[in-house]
């Protein structure tokens, strides 16, 4: 999705003219901006035309014909180059194959394996279940965000999506927590703790970890959430903070 290859800088009206034409397309082909991308650049070409550069919400500004025209540079609104995109997908891809395969395994393993299907190791399979789906859903659209610099995949999963990156975050480090509670108390308890660790008290507590994750992200799908300004930007964000979901604390992670 290359916007202008050439280094940062301007170039004239006629060169931008013939970059981006009225039919919307770049160098002769069809661009791939999104749709707010493809209005700037529109409004850009309009204004040009008509004797001046297009301004923040598609305004223009005194540029005559013939003067020199700033408009986005770089290979892509990241700041990232097309090797750097290529090798760090690469590698984030095989990392995400490592993390959902190996905690499917494990998972697999101690649902199937009877010397396994003990309760210490329920613990072990609720931080697999959490890391795997980390790996499966989360991962991928962050990495196309980072990568691209913008978020393309709407309003609504964005927010489904930074709901369930806080959930399975937060549920994997409690999970952690508990494993090491339970070891702990394994050793300094160790009768009387394994005599009341019963399947029961072993489900109820990996249920309070999951519970007490979804309490922190559940209400900003609720509607408990900064209100997103209105007005246009160019590249819409999915920025999320665990703060940043409650409103009078910071503005919501979403400008579209």
């Amino acid at each position: 999705m290359d916007f202008v290859s050439s280094p940062p800088g301007n170039i004239t009206q006629e060169d931008f003219l013939a970059i981006v034409g009225a039919n919307g397309t770049v160098g002769g082909g069809p661009t791939m901006f999104n749709d707010s991308l493809a209005v700037a650049a529109a409004a850009a070409a309009a204004a040009a035309a008509a004797g001046g550069v297009a301004g923040p919400g598609g305004t223009a500004a005194g540029v005559g014909p013939g003067e020199n025209l700033t408009i986005l540079h770089g290979a892509y609104p990241s700041g990232y180059t097309l090797p750097h995109i290529i090798i760090a997908s690469i590698i984030v891809t095989i990392l995400m194959i490592v993390i959902v395969v190996g905690n499917m395994l494990v998972i697999i393993a101690i649902a199937t394996e009877k010397t396994l299907k003990n309760i210490q190791n329920w613990f072990i399979a609720s931080l697999a279940v959490a890391d795997f789906f980390l790996g499966l859903v989360i991962m991928p659209f962050s990495l196309a965000n980072e990568l691209m610099g913008y978020w393309i995949f709407g309003n609504w999963w964005c927010d489904v999506h930074s709901a369930m990156d806080v959930l399975l975050c937060t549920s994997s480090i409690m999970n952690l927590c508990l494993i090491s509670l339970d070891r702990y108390w394994s050793i300094t308890k160790a009768i009387e703790y394994l005599k009341s660790r019963t399947p029961a008290r072993a489900a109820f507590m990996i249920a309070a970890v999951w519970i007490m994750s979804a309490l922190v992200c559940i209400p900003p799908l609720l509607g408990w959430k900064a209100q997103r300004p209105e007005g246009h930007v160019e590249l819409p964000q999915c920025q999320f903070a665990c703060d940043s979901s409650y409103p009078g604390v910071a503005e919501d992670r979403l400008r579209a």
